[in-house]
């Protein structure tokens, strides 16, 4: 399968370079000095599982270059996907596959729309890594990814995809619950992203902390309110041994806005909780603990010249929640 990489970043390097190692045709879209050092020097992952070195990979600063693909994996952050979605527009024809490796759980309708395709897979992925140099990830736990039909089926392009996955050895599970699944992952992401982005502290820290640990429950439980007020059956009782597991196995973790703030990159807090805000609002479901995480992490945002203020990436903000 022809695969494009869009947003060759912690992520999408992770799971291209998986793929490029299998032998996999890879084409990695990137920009900056990732760009010239994938071009220049190939690309490195570090980890858990060793280290590998694609010395040449295909790496584009435009998807039009890379032609007609049968996989698009998206791993841009949330607030750039409209504008990666027009980019997509020559490299996606009608049997292409596009799965989201994103944030938040708005991604797929937004590309199904300027795509002009049916529903798309739903995708997540449970990994920690994070882009240490240009060309280089370093892989610290997880790499895993969840995808699946969004009413449920088995199709034949979900199966294709495990195939694709077994192949390269990608740690992958084919849900038959993937509304349930992005769900859950926003509940966490809700919770903890923005928990750590705020405070500065690694997720081990703050379950330490008996009021840190609080906050990110009720954060958790709003989101599982308003899941279940859409009809999502996202469960209550899994909250308390998910922070267990967080404690156990995650307490290490600088989560992805936790890195952005401290790179002084913009934050990707309306795709998380504003995404829960908007839901809620539809609902009818009250969440003050979400509202606030987010009326913070806006305030951290403009001021590190976020969008509003004519900063970094000013322009692309998608609608804001209803507050």
């Amino acid at each position: 399968m022809r695969t494009l990489v869009m947003g060759s970043g912690a992520v999408g390097a992770y799971f291209g370079g998986k793929l490029a190692l299998a032998g996999e045709d890879v084409a990695f879209i990137a920009r900056g000095a990732n760009l010239a050092a994938l071009q220049e020097h190939g690309l490195r992952i570090e980890g858990v599982d060793g280290t590998a070195q694609l010395d040449r990979v295909q790496a584009l600063d435009d998807p039009a270059g890379a032609g007609r693909c049968d996989l698009v994996l998206v791993c841009v952050k949330s607030y750039d996907t409209p504008r990666a979605a027009a980019a997509l527009r020559p490299a996606v024809g009608p049997e292409t596959i596009v799965l989201s490796l994103q944030n938040g759980i708005e991604n797929e309708d937004l590309l199904a729309a300027v795509l002009e395709l049916p529903p798309l897979l739903g995708g997540l992925t449970h990994i920690g890594a994070e882009l240490a140099a240009p060309g280089v990830v370093r892989h610290e736990s997880g790499g895993r990814i969840v995808f699946g039909e969004l009413d449920g089926r088995r199709s034949a392009r979900a199966e294709r995809l495990a195939a694709l996955f077994n192949r390269a050895r990608i740690a992958h599970h084919l849900s038959g619950h993937i509304r349930v699944m992005l769900w859950d992952k926003l509940a966490w992401n809700a919770a903890f992203n923005a928990s750590t982005a705020i405070t500065g502290r690694t997720v081990g820290a703050l379950l330490a902390d008996p009021d840190g640990r609080a906050l990110l429950r009720a954060a958790m439980l709003e989101v599982v309110a308003v899941a279940n007020a859409g009809g999502i059956a996202l469960d209550a009782a899994r909250i308390d041994p998910e922070l267990a597991r967080s404690a156990a196995e995650l307490g290490h973790l600088r989560t992805s806005m936790l890195q952005d703030r401290e790179r002084g990159r913009r934050l990707e807090h309306d795709a998380i909780n504003g995404a829960v805000i908007r839901a809620a609002a539809r609902a009818g479901v009250p969440v003050p603990v979400n509202r606030v995480l987010y009326g913070l992490l806006a305030a951290l945002d403009a001021a590190a010249g976020g969008p509003g203020v004519g900063g970094r990436g000013a322009g692309t903000a998608r609608r804001p929640p209803v507050l």
